[in-house]
Order: structure tokens, then sequence, then C-alpha cells
């Protein structure tokens, strides 16, 4: 049996029940940062969230928080179908980043990376939004980034998220 993996989710796998959509043996493990990356919509869902979707890009002095989960490795090749890994062309690749955990940690763990970032980005739907910010309610993100979720705007689309 292959161990586990940690995987840093910043997008709409900060909620719990998205991600056990395609993963239902992931396990929070806490919040963590993300120094030098900002959060961005850098690529357009357009069968399942219908706008601009979560990618983290470097930029130096910004942090993007999000939830640092424990996946069984059987759920490694789902979670890869799930960020369009194996699209052509692909929409996300797999990265190595290291994050700082709550209790001041540094831990190496996965997370995505939009593979071709639109540079202006699209809005993402409110369905989408309204699932990032479900999920980091939930697991307790630290109350200024939330506010600053909080302040992002959406398209307008009635509708959206996966089926």
């Amino acid at each position: 049996m292959t161990a586990p993996f940690l995987y840093f989710g910043y997008g709409s796998n900060l909620d719990e029940a998205r991600l056990h959509i395609h993963c239902p043996s992931a396990q929070l493990v806490g919040t963590a940062r993300l120094a030098d990356h900002r959060l961005a919509f850098s690529i357009e869902s357009r069968n399942t969230w219908h706008g601009g979707v979560a990618d983290i890009r470097p930029e130096r002095g910004r942090e993007v928080w999000g939830a640092l989960w424990l996946i069984d490795h059987d759920h490694a090749e789902p979670l890869d179908r799930q960020e369009g890994v194996f699209r052509d062309p692909p929409a996300y690749q797999r990265i190595v980043v290291d994050l700082e955990t709550a209790a001041g940690d540094v831990v190496r763990c996965r997370s995505y990376q939009v593979v071709d970032p639109h540079p202006e980005g699209y809005l993402p739907s409110p369905a989408y939004r309204d699932t990032i910010l479900r999920g980091a309610h939930a697991i307790g993100l630290p109350a200024n980034y939330l506010r600053g979720l909080e302040t992002i705007g959406h398209n307008g689309y009635a509708g959206g998220g996966p089926h």
C-alpha cells in the first residue's frame, strides 16, 4: 500500500463536501499559508462552474491561505482528473509547495497550478465563490484573509457547480 499524501486546497477544494466528491478519504489536517503567491482566477470553467476558477500565481509579499488535507493514495488519480491534469491541453499541473501551518511548521505538499493562465483572469460564478467562502469559513481561515475573499466579485451566472 502506498502512503497517503498531503494536499493544499485553496479554491473550491477548501470545501470538504466538494473535495469528498472525488476524494472521500480526505481528512483536514489544518490551515496553512503559501507565501509569495496570490489567489487568481486565471482559467475559465465553462462546463462545471461557468466562470473563473482559482489558481495560485507567484507574487512576492502576498499570501494564499488554504486547507492542508491528508488524502489516500488511491484518490491521487481522481484528484488529478478533477483538476484537468489529463486534458488535452491540461488545465492544471501538479506542483510541490512549501507551506507554513498555523502552528508555524513548514510542510511540503502537493497542489495544482494553472498551466496556461489568462493574464487578466475571469470573474468566478456566484456558486464557485460561495463554495470557496463556505469552505474558508468552515476550516477557520484567518479573519483578514476571509474579508479579502468576501470582496471577490462574481459574474452573476445563476447556476453552476459539480453534478
